[in-house]
């Protein structure tokens, strides 16, 4: 029976182990932080979840954050993850990286939750995956090229828009015609009419100069 229990127990701890911490670095500046960790297994390790319990100075609790990260380490080997930074936004570091803000530095513990299993299976944690971000805060493909379309339509129709009241005013002038009042009409009216318009009336022969 007692050698039982101590099959379990060195099981569960082979388990917890698997993967560990070697170093982290964060400076202020930094928008993700480098996760260092080390496969202690004979077999390779892949998706790895795990928990970053964040810490002050003093010890005491701050915050954690839990991940879901497809990686994959060799037997023995260790591995480089970024991971995103805590509290970027307000300039904290790691305790041992680089700061101009002695205030905000923090230590870190590694918790090692479970490792060669499916994404799916884990739904609700953190991950630096691109495919796991809102896709109404970043649009597909297709939405971006409606929206450049889009655009290149409105600045078409803004062009041809000026460009009758342009012709209007040149019309107007060859025409011996006031081009302010004419550009006017056309503000009020629209400018194909305005333009119909001088086209039958021709020349004021009036302000007709030789």
């Amino acid at each position: 029976m007692w050698s039982l229990v101590f099959t379990c127990a060195l099981a569960q701890t082979t388990k917890e182990n698997a993967v560990t911490m070697v170093s982290y670095e964060q400076a202020w500046s930094d928008s993700e932080g480098a996760l260092s960790v080390k496969n202690n297994t004979d077999e390779e390790i892949y998706n790895i979840s795990f928990r970053l319990v964040y810490f002050d100075i003093a010890g005491k609790q701050l915050d954690y954050k839990d991940f879901l990260e497809d990686v994959s380490i060799e037997p023995g080997m260790t591995k480089k993850v970024d991971v995103r930074a805590y509290e970027h936004d307000r300039s904290y570091h790691y305790y041992k990286s680089a700061s101009l803000y002695p205030n905000t530095s923090f230590k870190l513990k590694f918790e090692l939750k479970d490792y060669n299993i499916e994404k799916q299976d884990e739904a609700g944690m953190e991950t630096d995956d691109i495919s796991t971000f809102d896709e109404d805060f970043f649009p597909s493909r297709n939405e971006g090229l409606y929206m450049i379309i889009g655009l290149i339509a409105f600045i078409f129709i803004i062009g041809i828009s000026v460009g009758l009241y342009v012709l209007v005013a040149v019309m107007a002038q060859k025409r011996n015609r006031n081009v302010v009042i004419w550009v006017l009409l056309s503000l009020i009216a629209t400018p194909l009419l305005m333009i119909i318009i001088l086209l039958c009336i021709g020349k004021d022969k009036n302000n007709y100069i030789e």
